[in-house]
């Protein structure tokens, strides 16, 4: 996104700056933007967005988490908002990879994590795969990771698109209509994530959380779903629930997908968190 004009439609629905001190990690698959914001004596809180909204999704729920004191990592998943496409399929590894290495950038040696929508899957990827860059806590929200896809006759899973809002006048729909039109390679990566990132397939990593031992003990989960979620519908907080059944279980009644940005539903999403971080 940073090479597109200033007045460009994507850039004005969301600017670099949207977030203070933000900068750019050199990755091994492309350049990362990320902002760190909050008291450097807070504790650490990462931000994971879902598939097609970059860290805009986080605008409130980041702003309520310093203003209770913590110091919070926001970055855009590779090939969304301001962070570079690789030129290769990632795997949910790979999103891991990308946040264990944006840790140790930052100077941060651990952190709580929330991951909303695929950030979820991203989450649970982490949790499983570094625990000890695990702060004790994580938090899915909408999380996706064990959705059923469609597979072939050799259970590899088929391309496939990823279920949309129904609200028209959706951040996440101007923001996905925008990001497809003016970024090489965002279509490509949505559907490769669909195909072999952490939407679905992550039984693995969920099953490996209840009673993971962590950098501050065993890993206390909290799980975060809208009753009336049509994109991961709440069946999979349930799923989650099953693999993890000492997790917290927040059901937002009436919420839908995109509850972390919902004018009647974001403070009590952001107050849970606080309140459980």
């Amino acid at each position: 996104m940073e090479s597109l004009p200033e007045d460009s439609p994507l850039r004005k629905a969301y600017p670099v700056d949207i977030y203070t001190n933000g900068g750019y990690f050199p990755s091994p698959n492309g350049r990362v933007r990320y902002w760190v914001v909050g008291p450097q004596s807070g504790d650490k809180v990462a931000l994971i967005h879902g598939i097609s909204v970059p860290s805009i999704a986080y605008q409130k729920v980041a702003q309520h988490l310093v203003d209770k004191g913590f110091q919070v990592l926001l970055y855009d998943l590779h090939g969304r908002g301001y962070s570079e496409a690789p030129g290769r399929v990632l795997e949910s590894s790979d999103y891991a990879i990308q946040l264990a290495l944006l840790l140790q950038y930052v100077g941060w040696n651990a952190a709580k994590i929330v991951g909303f929508s695929m950030g979820g899957g991203v989450a649970a990827a982490f949790a499983s795969l570094f625990p000890h860059l695990v702060n004790g806590k994580v938090v899915f929200i909408s999380s996706a990771g064990l959705i059923e896809l469609p597979t072939d006759e050799n259970g590899i899973r088929q391309p496939t698109q990823p279920r949309r809002s129904d609200n028209p006048d959706s951040l996440a729909v101007e923001l996905r209509q925008l990001q497809g039109e003016l970024l090489p390679g965002f279509k490509k990566i949505l559907g490769d994530d669909m195909q072999y990132g952490p939407i679905a397939g992550l039984d693995w990593a969920f099953k490996k959380l209840s009673g993971l031992q962590t950098n501050a003990g065993t890993l206390q989960i909290l799980i975060i779903h809208g009753t009336d979620d049509d994109i991961v519908p709440f069946t999979e907080a349930i799923k989650i629930h099953r693999h993890i059944p000492e997790a917290k279980l927040a059901k937002i009644e009436g919420a839908t997908h995109y509850l972390v940005v919902e004018e009647e539903h974001w403070l009590t999403v952001a107050e849970n968190i606080s309140g459980f971080l």
